[in-house]
């Protein structure tokens, strides 16, 4: 992906705080970060690899293997 930063917040105490993550690492709810640029260049590519990456932990599941 690209060097830029995703903003999310998450709760903290009866708050919330900021927490940057760089475009394509992990985000805090578990997903990929994405920032607006390479959403609207890369958006439909990322969204195909993200079926086929849930079509593949479908089949090891089905299959007993991996994460339940």
């Amino acid at each position: 992906m690209c060097d830029n930063k995703v903003s999310y917040y998450v709760p903290r105490g009866y708050d919330y705080r900021e927490v940057l993550v760089q475009c394509g690492r992990t985000d805090p709810h578990g997903g990929r970060a994405v920032c607006d640029d390479c959403e609207a260049k890369y958006g439909e590519q990322i969204r195909a690899e993200e079926e086929a990456i849930a079509a593949d932990n479908w089949a090891s599941r089905s299959a007993g293997w991996g994460d339940w």
